[in-house]
């Protein structure tokens, strides 16, 4: 189900734009429930943008759009007499705005924002990112089933990168959001539409150099992702790339993934050639001591290199660390009710050698879940007392102090609040879990990641 909808009043503030008189009619709808800058795809109730294209002008298509069930269009300049009466003739409102283009990428950041429970995942490579993106929303496939948005076709420019996060709903929960560019500045223009929580740069290489100059350049252009990426987020990159050091800078503080062939890489790919009808290669995780064989009906090295940057994908979720005998599983990410309960039994997989005494959750906030978001903790709460009776739930935030409070279970307002008791339970042996809404900054409570080992 849809969750886009843009009031009359938001479409106005948004864009900057004025409507038209006689303007939005009282007596029509609220507002409208999708934009979109085809005429030829416009559904009843759409905002139709009137853009000025590589090939055509979509002004030349209002009256179309009016006629096919628009609920509104928007113009950056006047409609002329015969449009106008066919506009006024369907009841079809005129938002009039500087730019078109820029109104409908400041629609989609906005609609972005409004879709906080979706992990988007930004990719962009110099060859290579549709195969990679590809791979990428598999991945995620497998953890959200039926719920991964991913970029149409190749739909990775600054027309393309706002249609695509228009497509957001409330059902999805990830989107593999690919960006393209041939002049600098065009990465970072389509990250600050996409505020991605993930940035993978795929590869570096000679593309566009008439434009960056050479290899550097491009690395300066496809690391302006990883700039601007959450700071919370991960960076994830190839370690073998021209000016890798660039993409590491670029990624500042963020935890930087790797992939490659050479054992300084987080995922090691290692190509074996052909076999049978396509090919063969093994991913190690050297630090987690795991390795695992592919074949595949995709032949080439790049290909497995490909593999390696989706192979990368799951290090955002339960981060495991060992740190002075402690098992630490970090899920500090994100949070909302399937993601925490899936967590939780994921982390209850992982310790179930333990005791119940020795398994500690730390559990956060979920955040902007609506006026159904106190049930929703409440619920959450009480479940994980009968999935994991014994273990000690270390609640955090107001939504959990309130739930909490209901089943007498002490909570903390804050990470800073909860640090002692979290410190206190860091036993030799023990397990513990943290998990929350980002706002929440729960990775605070972890120990430094140069303390770890694996």
């Amino acid at each position: 189900m849809s969750a886009l909808w843009f009031s009359w009043d938001d479409l106005r503030r948004i864009t900057g734009g004025d409507w038209l008189a006689p303007g939005p009619r009282p007596q029509s709808a609220a507002g409208v429930s999708a934009v979109c800058d085809d005429s030829r795809a416009i559904r009843p109730g759409a905002l139709f943008m009137a853009i000025r294209g590589e090939t055509a002008d979509g002004h030349r298509f209002v009256a179309a759009a009016a006629a096919a069930g628009a609920g509104a269009v928007c113009v950056c300049q006047d409609p002329d007499a015969e449009t106008l009466a066919a506009l006024r003739s369907h009841g079809c409102p005129v938002l009039r705005v500087a730019d078109t283009l820029a109104a409908f990428q400041r629609l989609a950041r906005e609609h972005r924002r409004a879709m906080r429970q979706v992990v988007v995942v930004g990719i962009t490579g110099s060859c290579g990112k549709t195969s990679t993106k590809e791979m990428l929303a598999a991945v995620l496939a497998r953890r959200y089933p039926g719920a991964v948005l991913k970029t149409e076709g190749n739909t990775n420019n600054h027309f393309g990168v706002p249609r695509n996060l228009l497509r957001l709903e409330a059902g999805h929960r990830a989107a593999v959001i690919e960006m393209g560019t041939n002049h600098p500045g065009e990465i970072a223009a389509l990250a600050r539409l996409a505020e991605p929580d993930l940035g993978v740069v795929s590869n570096i290489g000679a593309a566009h150099l008439e434009y960056f100059g050479d290899l550097a350049g491009v690395a300066r252009e496809k690391g302006d992702l990883l700039a601007l990426t959450a700071g919370t987020g991960i960076a994830v990159l190839p370690c073998e790339a021209a000016h890798a050091d660039i993409l590491r800078a670029k990624a500042g503080s963020r935890r930087v993934v790797t992939f490659g062939t050479t054992p300084d890489a987080d995922v090691v790919v290692a190509y074996e050639g052909l076999c049978g009808a396509g090919a063969a290669f093994t991913l190690s995780w050297p630090r987690e001591g795991r390795r695992v064989r592919v074949e595949w009906p995709l032949v080439g090295a790049h290909q497995a290199l490909n593999a390696g940057a989706a192979a990368a994908l799951p290090a955002m979720r339960l981060e495991r660390r060992t740190v002075a005998g402690v098992n630490w599983v970090n899920d500090a990410y994100n949070a909302n009710p399937d993601s925490m309960r899936a967590g939780i039994e994921s982390f209850l997989e992982l310790a179930a050698a333990a005791t119940p005494g020795d398994r500690v959750m730390v559990l956060g906030d979920m955040l902007e879940q609506g006026p159904l978001g106190q049930a929703a903790h409440r619920e959450l709460l009480r479940w994980v007392a009968a999935r994991a009776d014994g273990a000690t739930v270390v609640p955090i935030g107001a939504l959990m102090a309130a739930a909490a409070a209901e089943i007498g279970l002490d909570a903390y307002p804050d990470a800073a609040a909860a640090a002692a008791v979290v410190r206190g339970n860091a036993r030799p042996g023990r397990w513990i879990f943290v998990k929350g809404s980002r706002g929440l900054h729960l990775e605070a409570l972890l120990p430094p990641r140069e303390e770890a080992t694996r």
